[in-house]
């Protein structure tokens, strides 16, 4: 503010010495030179005025130069601090607080929202200290140097304004359709590119095409209304220079009402002409800016005001490492009165549970009942609340959500691969040591994956964009490895076994989960009977809360709903092996090709 200040005062000296070099070079006089005390100035030569006239524009240009530098620099600065605080909300917030918003929106919000939001500070202030400045000592300027009312000037100027305001708030409405349809248009093209072989599978190609398409139609005719309006604008910015310096010139030579000098109406011309001709031109996108970056903080506050978890955010895998237990020491759980709700609706209700260490714990129950929200809450991912949560002698509720979650494992049924190699993928770190290698190997080992089911180079093998290049069961024993390569006390699994076969299942129970984790702390989420006889306890969920608990033999014994349960997975797995029974015999049965 100070530097645009200080132009804009400098700008205002230049058309003083240029009325004197005028004026000195034709040789008129002003009857109010001796009211502004320029007779010192008047006995400067031709060259002179001249010369203090083009250090002062120079000045002025620089002092505005430097103004925009510093605006630049500290916009820079404040997308710094905007894009890191909308990266700890992306990591904290809650899944179910997306809503619908898709990948391609929260893209959309580092890509043009954090600048459209800092727009206030690298260019709708340059442009306010730009505009205002100018606008304040122009007319001062005028009555200073000719002494002729600035009303009539004044008067113009709000008409300019007020047309100015209509035409930015038409701008600024474009602007904002703009953002959401191509923030909407980069959400649909994310989701087609990562989904485009199972499009094309089911022949969806064609109709996702097309609503990309219209959706980019409907962009493109927001983006030619945008720039008509827009060149509108522009030549409205243009051409009120001509009327402003017109208003001027008739105020100067009608209403002064004595004989006005070549030097005065020269000056008069640059203040209005050049000194200003910057301001009028700003005008316009000076209020759409302003408007634009509003609608930009408006989306980030939106976003950033949804529910998140509490604590700090968590650090990768590599910077927390496993919190190991100390001799002797008890690292079993104990919850009391977890409780979760989800937009009014309950879905975890007054859990109590209590886990040995070393246990091996199955949850199971209908879908729905609540069991994946319930591993997720203990390291807190769902916003659940707890009377009571202890990690052995350790009060959960006390610690960080990174320190709290570098206690557990997680193996989520939708085993994660990033498009990196097959080492990568299991120390979760870009580029680590070979001297990793043979732990890496072991824990692949463990996890029942062969180097040799891979097309590639072993442990350099590169892995496509969500394991596109593994099968689902592939991607699964890969989660394994890296869970197992991690060593932490307690390891959650959330239907980890689901698309492995009933050998491989078997090998990862006898080789891991009941092999070498088997001094660990096990709550795994399964469907599959075959794994219920192995667990030390069952915990059977319904509607959100624990129904019962013990042996597959004692609840088999006592609970109706536990029979009912096994005698649905079974009827489902019977129909499963029917099915690929029958896909097999048609296979067997299509004929052989002519040769």
């Amino acid at each position: 503010m100070a530097l645009s200040l200080a132009g804009a005062v400098i700008g205002v000296a230049s058309p003083v010495f240029q009325k004197v070099f005028v004026d000195q070079l034709l040789g008129s006089t002003s009857v109010e030179t001796e009211r502004l005390g320029l007779d010192w100035a008047h006995q400067l030569s031709p060259v002179a005025a001249i010369s203090f006239a083009f250090v002062a524009t120079l000045l002025a240009q620089g002092f505005m130069l430097l103004a925009s530098y510093a605006a630049t620099r500290e916009g820079t600065i404040l997308q710094k601090l905007f894009s890191e605080a909308l990266y700890k909300k992306t990591l904290s917030i809650r899944p179910e607080s997306m809503g619908s918003t898709t990948v391609g929106e929260v893209v959309s919000l580092y890509a043009t929202d954090v600048a459209g939001s800092t727009a206030l500070i690298d260019q709708v202030l340059p442009m306010w200290a730009a505009i205002f400045f100018p606008m304040v000592l122009a007319p001062a300027a005028v009555y200073w140097i000719t002494g002729i009312s600035p009303w009539a000037t004044l008067f113009v100027m709000f008409i300019i304004i007020s047309l100015t305001v209509v035409l930015a708030t038409r701008q600024s409405r474009f602007f904002t359709r703009f953002k959401q349809l191509a923030a909407e248009r980069t959400g649909i093209v994310n989701e087609w590119v990562q989904t485009i072989r199972l499009l094309r599978i089911l022949g969806w190609v064609e109709s996702f095409e097309t609503k990309i398409f219209n959706k980019r139609r409907e962009e493109t005719r927001n983006r030619v209304s945008m720039v008509t309006n827009g060149q509108l604008m522009n030549a409205f910015g243009s051409s009120i220079n001509f009327v402003i310096n017109l208003v001027g010139a008739a105020s100067l030579i009608f209403f002064s009402q004595r004989d006005v000098t070549p030097g005065e109406l020269f000056a008069l011309l640059w203040i209005f002409g050049i000194f200003m001709a910057r301001s009028f031109r700003q005008l316009p996108w000076f209020f759409t800016f302003i408007l634009d970056s509003l609608t930009s903080m408006r989306r980030l506050e939106a976003f950033m005001a949804r529910p998140s978890d509490a604590g700090e955010a968590s650090e990768s895998p590599t910077s927390t490492p496993a919190l190991v237990p100390a001799h002797g020491e008890s690292l079993g759980l104990s919850i009391r009165g977890l409780n979760l709700s989800i937009r009014d609706q309950k879905i975890l209700e007054d859990i109590n549970l209590d886990v040995r260490t070393g246990e091996f714990v199955a949850i199971v129950g209908e879908v729905g009942a609540g069991k994946s929200m319930f591993v997720l809450s203990l390291v807190g991912e769902t916003g659940a609340t707890f009377e009571s949560f202890k990690i052995g002698g350790r009060d959960a509720l006390n610690l960080s959500l990174d320190q709290r979650r570098r206690y557990f494992a997680f193996v989520p049924q939708e085993g994660f691969v990033m498009s990196a190699s097959l080492r990568e993928n299991i120390v979760f770190r870009y580029e680590p040591e070979a001297s990793e290698d043979a732990e890496i190997e072991k824990s692949l080992e463990v996890a029942q994956f062969r180097l040799s089911e891979v097309q590639g180079n072993g442990l350099e093998t590169e892995i496509g964009e969500r394991g596109v290049n593994l099968s689902g069961g592939q991607r699964q024993r890969v989660s394994l490895a890296r869970a197992h390569h991690f060593e932490r006390p307690f390891v959650l699994l959330d239907d980890c076994l689901s698309a492995v076969d009933v050998d491989t299942e078997r090998k990862l129970l006898d080789s891991l989960i009941d092999g070498a984790w088997r001094e660990k702390t096990r709550l795994l989420i399964t469907h599959r009977l075959s794994v219920l006889n192995k667990v030390d306890r069952i915990i059977f969920l319904e509607n959100g809360r624990i129904h019962d608990m013990g042996t597959l033999q004692e609840l088999m014994k006592r609970s109706t709903k536990m029979q009912e349960f096994v005698a649905s997975v079974k009827k489902h797995e019977a129909e499963a092996a029917s099915g690929k029974e029958a896909a097999n015999g048609i296979a067997q049965a299509q004929p052989e090709p002519i040769s």
